[in-house]
């Protein structure tokens, strides 16, 4: 068993404190714009700042600790800025806008994938470090943290044997001087493989052997490590090491940080020297390689949720008016409202290839073209056809911006031939319908509390039914089972005129209110937990065994 095993997690936490978070980080956004543009203190900016750092606390609480300090770090270069508002360091500014802006996007993206992925923090949090001189924090962390448990032999595969050289070290110094440039052309890379596999022959049988076989290793694959700041500092670390293990090469011994560094470059890869040394470190899946990061990137970096919604938005009422336009004029198209229509249909073909979605704008094309074709769009079965890719390409653009909500909140889809975004309409007509239930039977159940008369529980049987059709759609089946218990009890009590009592009336009231807060969770995007209907199950429960 690995000492973490995955990167998956339950994002539940995190999205009851999501709104909070962008709250606050919308604050501290427009407190740096109103602090750079007019080297004013905007007003409300200590209160704005308290609640950040609150935040920061709340993160470290449910185990975000690295996404805790860029919060906290945010918030304390803030109070920097502010200390001289006349004299705005811009490295500040650029470092606290990175600061904000990644936490805003990594907390959407994990809540949605559901996968903590803190290598993505590190650039971010170095620079935070940097502006306000603090320490920096490595790449190795979570490796060093391994290391002061157990010290393991790693039985790296043999380096070659090369002749010794008096210019391995400048070697090294000048091919990482054309990487800290970004020069580096393929001589530079293979010239530190050369140096790392002299090193790994050199210190066969000295006390650091290990250290500088790993260095051999994480060289070796030079041309497949993604490069970033951090780990061009391990580079550099590396260069300091030579000239101090030339020096003594008896004596010399890396510390355990550089250690813990170099063993970050080594498992990067997919190759079988990298899963060997994660399997001698029991390292599974929490740490990635640059392959899976690469891949988790583009969402990452890609559309946020807004723009996504916002885009989704716009072509979806475009398009729908095309729809209609076809629908209902198709046989009375003029030339010049056809010629319109194929512009349009052109310009979103064009937002789809921008989108990616590659199979819509072809299809979107292809309809343009074939509208050149005099009347065709009076051919029932052209008009029928265009129909069908329009639709079809709307319920593309809802699958992906499906993909930027948490599948937790996800209306299933089971059938892909009706169009996505009147299923949405009918999800919150649903949601509302349901509401007005939930609120109806309540308030008769409040009003047989304080009178005593069945006649006020009337419809209440019905509504339960309602609310529990509602739950089943929902995918909430423990929520149906508990309401349409609770139908029938009513039901019952109301046809042999036998009172409830207060305990009953309170079961009903919790199946209620499981479902008042399912819906309230679905309609402000907050985490569906089915756990919720435990209680409500229960109760019901209790009113079968009183039946």
């Amino acid at each position: 068993m690995s000492y973490q095993t995955s990167i998956h997690f339950d994002p539940t936490a995190l999205l009851i404190i999501k709104n909070e978070v962008d709250n606050s980080i919308k604050l501290v956004e427009s407190a740096v714009s109103t602090l750079a543009e007019d080297q004013t203190l905007p007003f409300g900016i200590d209160d704005a700042l308290n609640q950040f750092e609150q935040c920061a606390q709340v993160l470290a609480l449910i185990d975000m600790s690295s996404l805790a300090k860029i919060a906290e770090y945010s918030a304390e270069l803030m109070r920097k800025i502010m200390e001289n508002p006349a004299q705005i360091n811009t490295q500040d500014v650029i470092a606290l806008s990175e600061g904000t802006t990644m936490l805003k996007r990594y907390i959407e993206f994990i809540c949605l994938r559901e996968v903590k992925i803190p290598q993505f923090l590190l650039d971010t949090l170095n620079r935070l470090e940097i502006a306000l001189a603090k320490p920096l924090t490595q790449e190795g962390q979570h490796i060093e943290s391994l290391l002061d448990c157990i010290t393991p032999d790693f039985s790296l595969p043999q380096a070659p044997s090369l002749e010794k050289s008096q210019y391995v070290h400048r070697l090294y110094k000048l091919s990482l001087s054309q990487m800290l440039k970004q020069e580096e052309s393929e001589l530079d890379l293979q010239a530190m493989k050369l140096v790392g596999t002299y090193l790994a022959g050199l210190a066969e049988q000295t006390p650091s052997n290990q250290y500088w076989n790993l260095v051999y290793v994480a060289l070796n694959q030079i041309e497949q490590l993604l490069i970033n700041e951090p780990r061009l500092r391990t580079l550099i670390s590396i260069e300091r090491n030579i000239a101090q293990f030339f020096t003594a090469p008896e004596r010399f011994k890396a510390s355990l940080t550089d250690l813990a560094n170099i063993l970050s470059l080594c498992i990067s890869q997919e190759d079988e020297v990298s899963q060997h040394i994660r399997g001698k470190l029991n390292i599974g899946d929490d740490l990635l390689t640059d392959t899976q990061l690469q891949v988790f990137s583009r969402h990452l970096y890609g559309p946020d949720f807004d723009t996504m919604h916002t885009i989704s938005d716009l072509v979806t009422t475009e398009m729908s008016q095309i729809r209609n336009d076809i629908e209902y004029n198709y046989q009375n198209m003029t030339p010049e409202k056809t010629q319109e229509l194929q512009a349009k249909l052109v310009d979103l073909a064009n937002i789809f290839k921008v989108l990616n979605l590659n199979e819509a704008h072809n299809d979107l094309n292809r309809q343009a073209a074939s509208l050149s074709q005099a009347d065709m769009l009076k051919d029932e079965g052209f008009a029928q056809q265009l129909m069908n890719v329009i639709l079809s390409a709307m319920n593309s653009i809802g699958v992906l911006e499906r993909h930027h909500t948490s599948s937790r909140l996800q209306l299933r889809v089971n059938n892909m031939n009706i169009s996505l975004d009147r299923l949405d309409e009918a999800h919150a007509a649903l949601l509302s319908e349901a509401k007005t239930s939930i609120d109806l039977s309540s308030q008769a159940l409040a009003q047989y509390q304080q009178e005593q008369d069945l006649s006020a529980l009337e419809n209440t049987p019905a509504q339960l039914r309602e609310v529990a059709g509602a739950m089943l759609f929902l995918g909430a089946e423990n929520g149906q089972t508990a309401l349409n218990i609770s139908a029938d009890f009513v039901q019952q009590q109301i046809t042999a005129e036998t009172a409830l009592t207060a305990a009953q009336v309170n079961h009903v009231l919790d199946a209620l209110a499981s479902a008042d807060m399912l819906i309230d969770n679905l309609k402000n995007k907050q985490p569906v937990l089915h756990s919720m209907f435990d209680v409500a199950l229960d109760s019901s429960q209790k009113l079968k065994t009183v039946a």
